[in-house]
């Protein structure tokens, strides 16, 4: 009795799903080709409806062939579905018809840029603007193609002159602007912290700075100056430092200081690996030497981070093996970025002091607490010029079971040329 009561259902389910397709069939049929691409345009652009779209789409082809709106509609919802040669066949369609059709340039650029076919993508920019040498949309495709392929000075100049004939086009200024700011050849930052201790010491400490950074096609290279006084001493301390690329989704962070002054190690070093992982994750490992004569410290360096929108996340611990040096070190950063790495602001929190913290590299005296939470912001004054401030609260162990109290107050002018 069950079975046949399951048999008679099922047949009764299948004979509904086929009354109901031959019912769509016979309605889309009875539709004309604008109202079937006005059907397709009107479903949700997810995923799950791309074969319902492109099932009315070429339904309204079917109908009306040369209709070229159509077909450059179908081109791109096959782009999105990674069906790129029906992509490409729709979209070489149209311009064997209408080759001065600028939307199908546009469409097919899209579909190579994305797939990180900048080459191809350019040519497709370059036959469009054959036809109308003044499109905005053409020529920001254009400048865009040459920023990937490496030529950004080419792609500057092409926008700079636009933005000269036509000073209305935000959108052409703003990625102009963007292309300023982020290629970029060199940098100057000065920099200034004042450190105040509540108990541990009776004078606040000093800190200037000058760094000189050059980005060059290996990566950028930065020497810096920095001047302290501290313990009522002055001292100078030399540094350089360098990022080089090592290949794709890797590079490098290789620095080195020295200093003839007993307020800084007489010579410091790092090297650090940088690595690019899937789901918008990164990570580093390294370590880090300091000789404060006799007295030699490594320290070992590991981190992960993880991009999220404009949020990055990043956990980073240093550890040393010589615990009467260093106290191992743990720092959670977030930053939230308005556009670029020079407009963002962020907070950390975290315990023990970092080898990387210039202001802070004195010797120990034993694995004692620290804990610290700090603020950090950076927001471009106008074109290429950026003014940062940092806080950094310190709560201090610096003797056993004895506490105070360490604040620092930094503020940075960065140009970019």
């Amino acid at each position: 009795m069950t079975k046949n009561l399951f048999r008679f259902l099922s047949m009764v389910l299948s004979l509904q799903i086929l009354f109901t397709g031959l019912l769509f069939a016979q309605d889309t049929n009875n539709l004309t080709s604008d109202e079937l691409f006005t059907q397709a345009r009107n479903i949700p652009k997810d995923k799950q409806n791309y074969p319902q779209i492109i099932g009315l789409l070429k339904t309204a082809l079917q109908k009306s062939p040369d209709y070229a709106d159509i077909r450059l509609f179908l081109g791109r919802v096959y782009t999105w579905s990674d069906k790129l040669d029906s992509a490409r066949y729709q979209f070489n369609q149209v311009l064997a018809k209408e080759p001065q059709n600028l939307e199908a340039y546009s469409a097919i650029f899209d579909l190579e840029y994305w797939n990180e076919n900048y080459t191809r993508a350019l040519d497709h920019a370059n036959q469009g603007l054959l036809y109308d040498p003044k499109s905005t949309e053409l020529l920001l495709k254009k400048a865009k193609a040459l920023n990937a392929l490496k030529d950004t000075r080419q792609a500057m100049a092409i926008l700079r002159d636009y933005n000269k004939q036509n000073p209305g086009q935000d959108t052409v200024k703003s990625y102009y602007q963007m292309l300023r700011s982020t290629n970029t050849k060199n940098l100057i930052d000065l920099s200034y912290e004042y450190v105040y201790f509540d108990r541990r010491f009776d004078d606040p400490w000093h800190y200037a700075s000058i760094d000189y950074t050059r980005n060059t096609s290996l990566g950028s290279v930065t020497g810096r100056l920095m001047y302290s006084n501290r313990f009522r001493s002055d001292g100078l301390q030399g540094e350089i430092e360098a990022y080089p690329s090592i290949t794709k989704g890797i590079y490098a962070y290789v620095g080195a200081a020295y200093s003839q002054a007993d307020i800084f190690p007489r010579f410091r070093a790092g090297v650090s690996l940088y690595y690019t992982l899937p789901k918008s994750f990164d990570a580093e490992t390294g370590f880090r030497y300091l000789d404060f004569n006799p007295t030699k410290t490594y320290i070992y360096v590991l981190a992960l981070g993880k991009y999220t929108g404009n949020f990055y996340f990043n956990l980073k611990t240093y550890l040393s093996p010589d615990v009467d040096v260093f106290s191992h070190s743990y720092t959670f950063t977030t930053r939230y970025y308005y556009s670029d790495r020079y407009n963002f602001i962020g907070f950390q929190i975290g315990a023990g002091v970092s080898p990387d913290d210039r202001a802070r590299n004195i010797m120990g005296t034993g694995n004692l607490n620290t804990y610290k939470f700090g603020v950090n912001y950076s927001r471009d004054l106008f074109s290429n010029f950026t003014l940062a401030a940092t806080g950094l609260w310190f709560r201090e162990e610096y003797r056993t079971d004895e506490w105070g109290n360490q604040i620092g107050l930094g503020l940075s002018l960065i140009k970019r040329f």
